[in-house]
């Protein structure tokens, strides 16, 4: 009796350090998840001063928003908040201040497991501001990077038509909403002496044209049509290219708009492309927008068992109807 009465109080001796151990083991469990994920995320860039984030704290950012809603749901360390680095954070593309996006793609490492995705997403969107949609969750492949991966870029850029009106022309118009742009021939024959590889140091800051990274590859540009909102007309310019330097797609609007205005010939786009300095000038940053990043060559060359890197198609109404709202908001903002 006597032994089985030591034996018993031994075993609750025992049973408190047990439970330490195991509560030890699930922290420890727990510390070493680390689910790698895609967002794929549109903004409203109009109250954002780009999307990288900063070093000053009351510089209102993208990636700072997106950081915030990630440690609100618990999913990074409080350790780690603050330095996206040590939860591996990387972007499809920057864009700058107000700058708008219907698909930039954003991965980083979470803590969180892999059946958990969608209840994710759902808390997410709860955390993130009215101006940032969270559109879908991937989970990503241990050696996929957002920017690394991404084989090109498309952009639109929405500008009001009387931007285009010639100097010479002495219409009296009732007011700007009313001017009418008559086709869009004329337009596409000055953006189609963009395409191609060309040097575009004289479309940015800091670059002279005998640096490498100069040269830049525009696969399409081009005025694909018109639309009238809240009784402004609208030009859609599509733009698509491996990568874009710092403002260059501004300055390409930009210089369409110049050589159309004052009736330049638009050889002057080429000579642009030397090694020579020229003034370009800078259209709003208000009226761009990125609108897809793509993965064709990674999802090519991927391995059988790894998922395609794209928008599923189940979510691209949700990105429809923000974009009618985006160019709204740029309707009503001119």
């Amino acid at each position: 009796m006597k032994r089985a009465l030591e034996q018993t109080q031994e075993e609750d001796k025992n049973q408190p350090n047990e439970e330490v151990k195991a509560n030890k083991h699930n922290k420890a469990a727990d510390k070493s998840v680390k689910l790698k994920v895609i967002m794929i995320a549109g903004y409203n860039g109009t109250k954002f001063f780009g999307s990288q984030k900063q070093s000053e704290k009351d510089i209102r950012t993208v990636e700072g928003e997106i950081e915030k809603a990630l440690f609100a749901q618990e999913l990074i360390y409080k350790k780690d908040f603050g330095n996206l680095k040590r939860i591996s954070f990387n972007r499809a593309t920057r864009t700058d201040k107000k700058v708008h996006a219907l698909q930039n793609f954003f991965c980083c490492k979470l803590r969180a497991n892999s059946s958990e995705m969608g209840k994710i997403r759902d808390d997410l969107k709860k955390s993130l501001p009215e101006d940032i949609r969270l559109f879908a969750l991937l989970r990503a492949p241990n050696k996929f990077n957002t920017k690394r991966s991404c084989s090109s870029r498309e952009y639109l850029y929405y500008l009001p038509s009387f931007c285009m009106q010639p100097l010479a022309d002495k219409t009296p118009y009732e007011n700007c909403c009313t001017y009418r742009i008559e086709g869009l021939d004329v337009i596409n024959k000055v953006t189609e002496m963009f395409k191609g590889t060309n040097k575009f140091h004289n479309y940015t800051q800091g670059i002279h044209p005998k640096m490498g990274k100069a040269q830049r590859y525009i696969m399409e540009f081009k005025a694909e049509r018109t639309l009238v909102v809240e009784g402004l007309e609208l030009i859609e310019f599509f733009i698509k290219g491996q990568s874009f330097l710092y403002n260059q797609i501004r300055k390409m609007i930009g210089m369409v708009t110049h050589v159309l205005r004052k009736g330049l010939p638009i050889e002057v786009i080429k000579n642009s492309f030397k090694d020579n300095l020229f003034i370009t000038p800078l259209a709003p940053g208000d009226g761009l927008m990125l609108q897809r990043v793509c993965y064709d060559h990674y999802n090519k060359a991927k391995e059988e068992d790894v998922e395609i890197i794209e928008l599923p198609e189940a979510d691209r109404g949700q990105v429809e109807e923000f974009k009618e709202e985006l160019i709204h908001c740029m309707a009503l903002s001119v």
